[in-house]
């Protein structure tokens, strides 16, 4: 599926795929820091990225093993919310299984 994600260019089309209910994965555009070995994102279907993976796979299990946290098919704020309020540990603990799972920030640069 394509999808249109916001960056700070403006927005970008991508090719993307759908693990998860309201979870996306797909590949950062060639001019998001071309260097990166992490170029696979898992985002919230609105487009907000949660964390970059090494490959394809990685992100696809990763947006499995997140989907139960929140109902990420709602609004991403609302996201935001269930898991700050409703999940053991809050956002640091989410931020922290991201990492366990592989992931890493979306925007540190190399």
């Amino acid at each position: 599926m394509n999808v249109t994600i916001p960056t700070t260019s403006g927005p970008v089309g991508v090719d993307a795929s759908a693990p998860a209910p309201g979870l996306i994965t797909f590949e950062a555009p060639e001019f998001f820091q071309p260097a990166c070995p992490y170029r696979w994102l898992l985002a919230h279907h609105e487009g907000h990225v949660f964390a970059a993976f090494e490959t394809e796979t990685a992100a696809n299990d990763a947006a499995v093993k997140v989907s139960s946290v929140a109902d990420w098919t709602k609004s991403v704020m609302t996201g935001a919310q269930q898991v700050s309020l409703s999940y053991e540990g809050g956002a640091p603990r989410f931020l922290a299984l991201l990492k366990e799972l592989g992931g890493h920030d979306p925007n540190a640069s190399m």
